[in-house]
Formats: structure tokens, C-alpha cells, sequence
């Protein structure tokens, strides 16, 4: 019977951790549609309080992936809030001509992936937690007023059904399209505006184009299997 009791645990454990490793998102390096990749570009929206701007404390962010008629079918992020800007180069001169270029640091906020998409291997979503977002914003002043922005951003993040920290991603092409900030309306076919706890109660942001996307993942499957084997431990010890 000890035996017997060891062989159905081995076979609990070999089909458990294949299954993890099955369902799993497949490593890779996924790119966007402009770098030839699978992966589509994205709109983002980020809002502030009546008063506030891109580069205060509390502006939160709405990324989600566009093809052309709808947003979100393949990726989204949400959520995040700028919890600091620091200012690194400065052009601007006395008539306020030039340009500033901040580090702006966000705190919280989650990720969702299609389980359809290029990364996809069993699960129907993969959703997560972003552990480290950096974005590199530069805005050009024209008389004082921000007249245009770029960016880039950095982030790494993890899955709930794999906790390993396996995901990073990159953007390193964002365009402002419209402001609140300079009297632009707020565009059509974008994210919602959100405030911090996530709920879409803002009505003042910014409105942006994202390209340039890398998505890599890799080792997801490692704190997977780790997992099933303690559940498989609970099991047998029951």
C-alpha cells in the first residue's frame, strides 16, 4: 500500500505540474504590429483632479490595446498612480520655449492578457499585478503652455496564477494626442478616465497613442509548478 500510495502521488505530481506548465503564457519576446510583431499598439489615457496635470501625484493611468475598432481585445493595463516626478533635463527658457522631461514613477495597478493572444497556451486570461512602472515623459512648452508630449515607459509585473515576476514591458513610442490641460477635448474610442481606487469619476487627462510595444515573458512556469506541488503536499497530508 506505501507504494502504491507513492506511485498516485507521482502521478498526481506529473499531471499537476504539466498542467501548469501547460497553461502557463509561453515565454517570448512579443512586438508590436509597427516592429513587425504580433502584438497590437495601444490608446492611454492618464487623469487627474480638477486643477492637477500629467506630472502631480494621484494621476492614474488606462492603457489597453486598439485594432482599429475596438479597444482591449488582446492586452490592458489600468489603475497605476503617479506617486512621484522628477524632473531630469529642462530647456525652457525665460519666454517658456523648450522642453522638460520628468521620470514620473506609478504605484499599483493591474494587467490583463488574452489567453488568446501570441502568448496564450491553455488559459482563457492571464491576469496580474504590475510590481515596477517608470514612464520617461518629455512635454515641449510653447509661451509656457505644453504644447506636445512623448514618452516611454518601463514596467515589470507578475500573474496571479503564476506569482514569479516574469513579465516586463516596454513602450517606447507614446504620442499625447489631446489635453485637458491645453483646452483639448477628451477623444472618442479611448480609455476611460480613472481616479485612483479605479472607477471612472475624472473628467480632466490626457489622451495618448502607444507604439513601439515589447512584451517579454519568461519563467512563469517555475513558481507555477512550485505551487501545485504544495497543493499536492496539502493533499496527500489530508
Amino acid at each position: 500500500m506505501k507504494h502504491s500510495g507513492i506511485s498516485v502521488l507521482a502521478l498526481l505530481i506529473l499531471f499537476v505540474a504539466g498542467t501548469a506548465m501547460a497553461d502557463a503564457p509561453l515565454d517570448g519576446d512579443y512586438q508590436s504590429t509597427d516592429l513587425g510583431g504580433p502584438v497590437l499598439t495601444g490608446r492611454y489615457t492618464e487623469a487627474w483632479d480638477a486643477g492637477g496635470g500629467a506630472t502631480e501625484n494621484g494621476t492614474t493611468l488606462n492603457a489597453q490595446s486598439w485594432d482599429g475598432a475596438l479597444l482591449a481585445t488582446q492586452w490592458k493595463y489600468w489603475c497605476g498612480t503617479e506617486v512621484s516626478a522628477v524632473m531630469l533635463t529642462n530647456t525652457v527658457n525665460a519666454s517658456g520655449n523648450g522642453a522638460r522631461t520628468y521620470m514620473k514613477t506609478f504605484e499599483g495597478g493591474y494587467i490583463w492578457l488574452a489567453g488568446s493572444g501570441p502568448w496564450g497556451n491553455g488559459d482563457p486570461d492571464y491576469y496580474g499585478t504590475i510590481d515596477y512602472y517608470v514612464e520617461f515623459e518629455t512635454i515641449s512648452y510653447s509661451n509656457w503652455v505644453p504644447i506636445a508630449a512623448v514618452t516611454n515607459v518601463q514596467a515589470n509585473a507578475h500573474f496571479d496564477d503564476y506569482p514569479a515576476q516574469c513579465m516586463t514591458f516596454y513602450i517606447g513610442n507614446g504620442a499625447r494626442m489631446a489635453s485637458t490641460e491645453v483646452g483639448d477635448p477628451i477623444l472618442p474610442d479611448y480609455p476611460e478616465l480613472l481616479d485612483p481606487d479605479c472607477n471612472a469619476t475624472r473628467t480632466e487627462g490626457a489622451c495618448w497613442d502607444f507604439f513601439s510595444v515589447t512584451l517579454s515573458i519568461s519563467g512563469c512556469t517555475i513558481d507555477a509548478e512550485d505551487a501545485s506541488w504544495g497543493k499536492i503536499k496539502s493533499i496527500h497530508s489530508e
